[in-house]
C-alpha cells in the first residue's frame, strides 16, 4: 500500500448474539433471532475509519475456518488491506456469543480468543515493516504483555492505545510513556494514572500525572458526560453532548478513537478533534449495529452541529 494509511494490530473477531422470542427454558432449544457480524475493538476502530474515507490496514491472526474467512473477505469488502491478517492453520479464529432472553437482558456469554496467543512478539516483528510504513498506529489491550513491549519498543509511526478494560490498563503501566495518543474511560484513567477520579479536579491531575510519564495526548470518554482531553502545553478541552436518541451503546468508543484519528489526520485542532471524537460517538450509538453503516464525514458533522456543546 503506497498511499498514506492507517495500520491497526490487535483483535478481530466474530459477535454472534441470540435473543429469545419467549422466556428463556434453559436445557431446550429457544426459538429466537441469530445475528453473525465482526467485531473486535482494533477492527472496529479501522471499520469506521474506512467508512470515513481512510486507507486502513489490519494486523492479526485468524484461524483457517469460516469465521477466519469471513473476517478477511469481510475486509477486504470495506476496502481494508489484509497484508497483516495471518491466517493460523490449526486454529479457531476469535469468537464472542451472547445469549439474552427476550427481555433483551444477557443470560450468558462466552468467548474463544485462544488464538490471541499466536499474536506473539515473533508476530509483532514479522509485521514491523508494514506497522512502520503507518502515518498512525492504532492498537487495543489484546496484545500480550511482551507484544505491546516488543511493538512500543519498536514502532516509529505514532501509537494510538484504547486500553479496552481496566485488567488491560494494568499491563500499560510500565510502558504508558511510549504511546503518542491514549483513550481511557474513567476507570481506565484511574489504573494509568494510580489515583481515584471523583472529581474535575482529579480528572485534570489524572491526566497531568500521565502526560508526566510521556503521553502526548490524552481523551478520556466519560460516556453520557462527553469528553475531557488534555495535550501539549497544558491544553484543556471539553465536550458534551445532548441526545437522547441512543440505540446501541455498543460501538460508541471505537467510533470515538476513529473520530480522533481521522480528525487528526485531517489536521483539524485540537478543539475540532474534540468535535469529530464525540460526533463520531454519536454517530455510532444512533444504530442499532455496533458499527452504524451510515457513519461518513457528513453524518458526524450533522450530530456536531445538532449535538456537541
Amino acid at each position: 500500500m503506497t498511499k498514506p494509511y492507517i495500520a491497526g494490530i490487535g483483535g478481530a473477531n466474530v459477535d454472534i448474539h441470540g435473543q429469545s422470542f419467549a422466556p428463556l427454558i434453559r436445557r431446550d432449544s429457544n426459538p429466537g433471532r441469530l445475528h453473525l457480524s465482526m467485531g473486535g475493538v482494533m477492527r472496529n476502530i479501522l471499520d469506521n475509519l474506512t467508512r470515513l474515507g481512510e486507507a486502513c490496514q489490519i494486523v492479526t491472526a485468524v484461524g483457517d475456518d469460516a469465521y477466519g474467512q469471513m473476517l478477511r473477505t469481510g475486509c477486504q469488502a470495506l476496502g481494508m488491506g489484509t497484508d497483516g491478517m495471518l491466517t493460523r492453520p490449526g486454529h479457531s479464529s476469535s469468537t464472542y456469543i451472547s445469549i439474552m432472553d427476550s427481555a433483551g437482558d444477557m443470560l450468558v456469554a462466552m468467548s474463544d480468543m485462544r488464538i490471541l496467543t499466536e499474536m506473539d512478539e515473533g508476530f509483532v516483528a514479522g509485521q514491523m515493516e508494514l506497522l512502520n510504513g503507518a502515518e498512525l498506529v492504532v492498537c487495543d489491550g489484546n496484545l500480550s504483555a511482551s507484544a505491546l513491549n516488543y511493538l512500543t519498543a519498536h514502532c516509529t509511526a505514532p501509537l494510538c492505545m484504547d486500553p479496552v478494560s481496566t485488567t488491560w490498563a494494568r499491563k500499560l503501566v510500565p510502558i504508558l510513556g511510549r504511546f503518542d495518543t491514549i483513550k481511557p474511560n474513567r476507570l481506565e484513567m484511574e489504573i494509568l494514572a494510580d489515583m481515584p477520579i471523583a472529581t474535575e479536579e482529579d480528572l485534570e491531575e489524572a491526566c497531568t500525572r500521565v502526560l508526566a510519564a510521556g503521553v502526548r495526548r490524552v481523551f478520556v470518554s466519560l460516556g453520557a458526560d462527553g469528553i475531557y482531553y488534555k495535550g501539549p502545553g497544558g491544553s484543556i478541552h471539553r465536550r458534551s453532548r445532548r441526545f437522547d436518541r441512543m440505540v446501541n451503546a455498543t460501538g460508541a468508543g471505537d467510533a470515538t478513537m476513529a473520530g480522533i484519528l481521522h480528525a487528526t489526520r485531517k489536521g483539524l485542532d485540537e478543539s475540532e478533534i474534540l468535535d469529530w471524537a464525540l460526533g463520531a460517538g454519536l454517530v455510532a450509538i444512533s444504530g442499532k449495529d455496533t458499527i452504524n453503516p451510515d457513519m461518513s464525514e457528513q453524518a458526524i458533522q450533522q450530530m456536531i452541529k445538532e449535538y456537541v456543546k
